[in-house]
């Protein structure tokens, strides 16, 4: 396995830990209250695990060494992390109060990362695209 060919797997990977490990610790949405959660705790939920959906594309991709895989596999990558983008605030709703740390913290990490995330897919799938053209 050549590093160079799967320089944007891993940067794949690397954003998807992110995503994943992110809405857990650093970017974290709104905790409980009175014992309750808000549902930004469950657009966290989602994030993560779609976060953990992606780890899994991007070590597939990583490892198997067809680039027509590699190509599909980011074209799923690119389809996965454009749904995680539209997770917080527009599929699941985020707290009322625009000042809450889901809204001012979560939610612009989440969509950065995912945008990320989105843009390596987008390249890989380009770059793939033409290397099966040239067989």
């Amino acid at each position: 396995m050549k590093i160079k060919e799967n320089i944007s797997g891993i940067a794949e990977l690397t954003a998807a830990a992110v995503l994943t490990v992110g809405p857990l610790t650093f970017f974290k949405a709104c905790g409980a209250h009175d014992g309750k959660y808000m549902a930004c705790h469950w657009a966290q939920n989602a994030v993560v695990l779609l976060g953990a959906v992606l780890i899994l594309i991007a070590l597939l991709r990583i490892i198997l060494p067809d680039i027509g895989i590699k190509t599909g596999l980011s074209i799923s990558a690119a389809l996965v992390s454009a749904s995680v983008i539209l997770i917080p605030g527009r599929v699941i709703a985020l707290c009322m109060m625009d000042t809450m740390r889901c809204h001012s913290i979560f939610r612009p990490a989440v969509t950065v990362t995912a945008a990320v995330l989105l843009a390596i897919s987008v390249i890989d799938i380009v770059i793939g695209l033409k290397k099966t053209r040239r067989r």
